[in-house]
């Protein structure tokens, strides 16, 4: 699979196939045989994302968390279509961005109104919800478990308002996004 890489440490870095290779990722978080996902690209990636749980032997109930970064379609655009095939997973998304996940239409009419549909339908397709009731804002500082692991979200906006980065204890390291 020349669109997966792992990094070490249980980071898998996931090429989304956005527009071409190696031009968007998202990854892979494995920590003790829980995961979570950290951005998700568009709708196009999700053979890819559960592709990633099929290479590393974890089935879909083992994802406890997707972590966009930030609501930008490339980042995100897949959120709600993921959501929908991992029957465990919780949403931590921005509080800006919260409400763009659980209703994306305003998120779509912008983009449309930006991109045209042509575009839309070639690199995004349709914004699925995500149920309110699987959906959690994060905050400054806030720190989840990921299989006995910590990850810390920081509030970081400047690309995006509604973005934040995740720092991973285990590894030293960030996921920025953009």
């Amino acid at each position: 699979m020349h669109w997966l890489q792992d990094l070490g440490d249980g980071v898998h870095a996931i090429d989304t196939g956005f527009h071409r290779d190696a031009f968007d990722a998202a990854y892979l978080l494995v920590r003790r045989g829980r995961a979570a996902f950290v951005d998700t690209g568009t709708n196009f990636a999700l053979p890819r994302l559960l592709g990633a749980l099929d290479a590393v032997g974890l089935g879909r109930d083992a994802v406890d968390w997707v972590i966009p970064t930030h609501v930008h379609l490339d980042h995100a655009g897949g959120v709600g279509a993921l959501m929908r095939e991992l029957p465990r997973a919780r949403l931590l998304v921005h509080p800006r961005g919260q409400r763009h996940l659980i209703d994306p239409s305003a998120l779509y009419q912008g983009a449309l109104a930006v991109y045209g549909a042509e575009e839309m339908a070639r690199s995004y397709g349709e914004l699925l919800p995500v149920p309110a009731e699987r959906v959690q804002a994060s905050a400054d500082g806030m720190t989840i478990d990921l299989g006995g692991s910590a990850l810390r979200l920081i509030d970081t906006p400047g690309h995006a308002k509604h973005h934040h980065c995740i720092w991973d204890d285990s590894t030293r390291g960030w996921f920025t996004g953009d």
